[in-house]
């Protein structure tokens, strides 16, 4: 130990920081006493360099050659301290790099660019798809079948993202690590030519020009469609590259891989393409490749002119397809789309009578910066309809002119035209900007879950909503008469005074009552057979919904054969809504069917229920058995009756068969006129037990 107390006494101010660290690393690497060695290793602890740091790393790698557990603990003390450091950072290691060189500098497998996303991915162990083959892609480099390179960019790319996940300690430790088996490729940015990649951002051009450097056999990356441009023809993505490099995974055959990937990869989005245009109609892809009109017309070419006088030209050339026959038009006017579109009506002049009247044309580009795709609404006016269309395409001219054509063709040759399958963004873009008038549109298979979903006030007449993912959209006063919704996901949608007048479900829609917010709305006309709990459930949500300013009410009548059903949890629940209703005067009116002998927990029911403001009447089992022709001793039925918006009313059933129980609730006219004109004569058959004076004395009889 004395030799351990004269190393603690060096001072630091006579002695340099440097001498003192190869003093106590070489020290440390001749000493074989454990005390000293654990006090040399705490006393490294102290000093944040890259020498320290790369010695504690090997050291903590080679734990087994510690036998005292002291030594072992003083290893990991100190590495955590020394990585915990404020000024351990990324640049630190950037600055530092010859200190941390791979073991792999010397591997003779194939060299190997791999993208700082994929080994984020590898790094954050998510179990997703991408991630199981990050992890497949980061084995063969564990295994020594690849020699990693990574770009200066990406190392600090992956620093940044560890330390805002975690901590900037296990940031410089996955750091470490990293450059314990990565090469960090460095290019000088100025000595790239730019003009080289015209076509490709700087970070892919950087990847490019470090696997050039490096006589690298290729690049694996996520972002593989970022270097189509590039004109670097070994780079593909993780899944790409697996799947043609197979079972053999030996250093010539990932090479061989490698070099064949630019090829692959075409061939790769051939298929892709080809079963998009299969599966999914692409109107757009196929409408801007011909521009077919209709009768055998297409616009042949069109093109705009700007002079120097604030006037635009514009021509528009029509060729019919079968007899070549041509018609050119030209128009002057202020501005582009106007003379396109001026253009446009004079050449099909030649075709129909124009008697269309455009209503308004504009766009909805929410993205910010000079690229992105923009999507144009027209609206035009024919023989007293509305039709709207909406084109998106990232030229502005285009996305005015194709959205006006295709209002055209819908206008004059409605048979012939074929509606898009809108996206997304084309929707929530222009109910952005304010604009609510979609009414015709197919969005069909949009997905509203994870957006704003906001549709509020929007006007979605005759729109195709069907296999639509509205769950949780706000579709507040929305009209949407005649609109199809079969299959959508309406769960949880809030549809308070929407308009559903003749809207097309698909058989037991139960979306629509599935927690949705059915508030004054205007329902169609569905009769959903539903039974036990789950009708129970969802008539109670709809009752938690009923507008207390709509002058509404409550009918209804419980076959009381069971006494203790008020008492279970289920019935628990159904009193709380019913109580609450009460709370926001509502009127409840409701007929017991009762035993011949009531039990004393029957008029404790009754009791509490007129107590609570219900008004409550009663009838004996054998005379409900044919009340207007119906049997109701073993009948239960809910009516709520909306006086302010009577298509929001609707009425629930159960009834039970011996062992088998039916239901359904129904908001068809018929049926709650049927069920409101049989509650009525039940109630008039009724003994009555709404005044406080002769309550208890209607109660004896009832005992008796």
């Amino acid at each position: 130990m004395e030799n351990t107390e004269l190393l603690c006494e060096i001072p630091t101010s006579v002695t340099p920081r440097a001498d003192i660290i190869n003093g106590l690393l070489a020290q440390l690497d001749n000493e074989q006493d454990s005390d000293i060695r654990a006090e040399i290793i705490r006393k490294l602890g102290e000093y944040p360099e890259p020498q320290v740091i790369k010695k504690l790393w090997d050291l903590r790698n080679n734990l087994e050659n510690e036998s005292d557990d002291f030594v072992q603990y003083e290893i990991k003390l100190s590495l955590r301290k020394v990585t915990n450091h404020p000024s351990i950072n990324i640049d630190f290691f950037l600055d530092n790099l010859e200190v941390f060189p791979s073991k792999d500098n010397n591997s003779q497998a194939p060299k190997v660019l791999i993208d700082a996303a994929l080994i984020e991915e590898f790094l954050l162990r998510n179990q997703t798809t991408l991630n199981r083959e990050a992890t497949r892609v980061m084995g063969l480099v564990l295994e020594g079948k690849i020699n990693p390179y990574i770009g200066e960019m990406g190392l600090i790319k992956i620093w940044h993202s560890m330390k805002n996940l975690k901590s900037q300690e296990y940031a410089n430790r996955s750091i470490i690590e990293l450059m314990s088996k990565i090469n960090v490729g460095q290019v000088n940015l100025k000595e790239i030519d730019l003009e080289k990649y015209p076509n490709v951002n700087l970070k892919t051009a950087i990847q490019v020009e470090i696997a050039r450097k490096y006589s690298l056999a290729g690049i694996i990356t996520i972002a593989d469609r970022e270097f189509i441009a590039s004109g670097y023809p070994f780079v593909g993505s993780p899944s790409l590259f697996l799947q043609f490099l197979g079972e053999d995974t030996s250093p010539a055959s990932i090479e061989r891989t490698l070099k064949n990937l630019g090829k692959a990869a075409m061939e790769n989005e051939k298929v892709k393409l080809n079963q998009l245009l299969e599966n999914e109609p692409q109107q757009n892809l196929f409408f801007e490749d011909n521009l077919f009109l209709f009768q055998g017309w297409k616009i042949e070419n069109f093109e705009i002119l700007c002079a120097n006088n604030n006037l635009t030209s514009a021509t528009v050339i029509l060729c019919n397809t079968k007899t070549q026959e041509r018609y050119t038009e030209s128009a002057f006017k202020k501005g582009s789309v106007d003379a396109l579109c001026t253009a446009f009506n004079e050449a099909l002049a030649h075709l129909v009578e124009v008697k269309h009247i455009l209503k308004s044309i504009y766009l909805a580009n929410l993205t910010p910066g000079q690229q992105g795709a923009i999507t144009v609404k027209a609206a035009v006016e024919y023989d007293g309809k509305e039709v709207i269309t909406i084109h998106t395409h990232e030229n502005i001219l285009k996305a005015h002119f194709f959205a006006y054509v295709k209002a055209m063709i819908a206008v004059y040759a409605p048979k012939e035209y074929h509606p898009d399958i809108h996206s997304t963004k084309e929707l929530t873009y222009f109910h952005k900007i304010g604009e609510r008038d979609f009414r015709g549109l197919n969005f069909s298979q949009v997905n509203l879950m994870d957006s704003e979903g906001n549709l509020s006030d929007a006007k979605l007449m005759g729109c195709n909503f069907s296999k639509a993912n509205l769950l949780g959209v706000n579709l507040n006063k929305a009209d949407l008469t005649g609109a199809d919704l079969s299959h959508a996901n309406l769960s949880k949608a809030n549809l308070t005074g929407a308009n559903l007048t003749d809207v097309k479900l698909d058989e037991n829609n139960l979306t629509l009552l599935d927690c949705t917010i059915l508030t004054n709305t205007i329902m169609p006309e569905i009769n959903i057979e539903i039974s036990g709990e789950s009708r129970l459930e969802k008539v109670a949500q709809l009752l938690k919904h009923i507008d207390p300013q709509s002058q509404s009410r409550i009918l209804a009548v419980h076959s009381m054969t069971d006494s203790i059903w008020w008492d279970n949890p289920l019935g628990q629940k159904f009193w709380e809504v019913n109580e609450e209703l009460i709370k926001r005067k509502i009127s409840i009116q409701r007929v017991f069917i009762l035993p011949e002998v009531p039990t004393p927990k029957h008029l404790q029911v009754i009791q509490e229920q007129l107590n609570s403001g219900i008004e409550v009447a009663w009838i004996c089992q054998e005379k409900a058995k044919d009340v207007e022709g119906y049997r109701w001793d073993d009948t239960n039925l809910l009516i709520s009756e909306n006086l302010s918006v009577p298509r929001n009313s609707f009425t629930a059933r159960r009834t039970m068969n011996r062992q088998t129980e039916t239901g359904y609730i129904s908001y068809q006219t018929r049926v709650v006129e049927t069920d409101k004109s049989i509650f009525n004569a039940l109630w008039e058959k009724s003994e009555k037990l709404s005044t406080q004076a002769n309550i208890q004395e209607q109660l004896a009889n009832l005992s008796t």
